[in-house]
């Protein structure tokens, strides 16, 4: 439905498309993969973060010579690449793809025992995860399930016991949550990396080690204005090297996907792609 409000903006362009619906979860990668992209001025993602994901880790293969320019249309819950580029209106979005402007836009390889695999948005690790995967479950009530998920675990919180590699420097300890970021944005437009820029070759880290309940529910709620640094529970790093080992294999959260677990080790890959902006 998204994408029938945006075609006639390419087709007002006079632009070429090949258009793909995708089937199942990993399509979209495996679409990018198996095409010709030399013959393309742009590849374009109608959907959410997830979608990104899955578009830019295909763009990210170590064989692949060609990588057009990445444009997304907003389609998904969350969509906190766009709110980091304030545009989560698809035909602004889709105006803005045909008008041919770009700007670069750092990527992090990220690699597990898993697979190696490409974020853009986040790499999230401890109560990040919990309270995604929480929030999936309750997927039925929309956007408010992110609030519901994340009051249920600041209630029953519970800390893992890591060492975290910043720049590879080690600090061990036990830990709430991790979160490595590449936009200002995560989850439903709250600014956990307020200095957060997407081309400055840096990701930015937010550690929280210990924190009572009250500071929880202060850091949820003052993470929307991104005010929550100036807690002292709240330790805020920019970083171009980040890892984790956990004492059990944790899932991650990437990019709003909850998938392969620790440990983990990321760099960021400057300016490795451009985006339409």
């Amino acid at each position: 439905s998204v994408w029938d409000t945006v075609k006639p903006i390419f087709d007002a362009a006079e632009a070429m498309l090949h258009v793909h619906v995708t089937q199942y979860p990993g399509h979209a990668r495996e679409l990018i993969e198996n095409s010709r992209l030399d013959e393309y001025a742009g590849v374009c993602a109608v959907g959410g973060d997830g979608t990104i994901h899955e578009v830019v880790d295909g763009l990210m293969q170590p064989d692949r010579a060609v990588r057009p320019p990445l444009g997304v249309i907003p389609a998904g819950t969350g969509n906190s690449v766009l709110q980091h580029f304030d545009c989560t209106d698809p035909q602004i979005a889709a105006h803005r793809i045909v008008a041919g402007n770009t700007q670069p836009l750092d990527v992090i390889r990220v690699a597990t025992d898993h697979r190696v695999t490409h974020s853009v948005n986040i790499i999230g690790w401890g109560a990040v995860v919990d309270i995604n995967h929480t929030a999936e479950r309750l997927r039925a009530l929309g956007p408010p399930r992110y609030a519901l998920a994340a009051l249920s675990h600041i209630l029953r919180a519970r800390r893992r016991r890591a060492t975290l590699q910043l720049d590879g420097r080690a600090i061990a300890d036990e830990f709430l949550l991790a979160v490595a970021c590449n936009t200002k944005v995560t989850a439903k437009a709250k600014q956990h990396a307020p200095h957060a820029e997407t081309s400055d070759g840096k990701m930015d880290v937010i550690v929280v080690r210990r924190a009572s309940r009250m500071q929880l529910v202060k850091l949820f709620k003052m993470a929307y204005a991104g005010s929550h640094l100036s807690l002292p529970c709240v330790e805020y790093h920019q970083v171009k090297s980040f890892g984790i080992t956990s004492q059990s294999s944790d899932l991650l959260n990437l990019d709003g996907e909850l998938m392969n677990t620790t440990p983990l080790s990321a760099e960021v890959m400057p300016a490795a792609l451009r985006v339409f902006a």
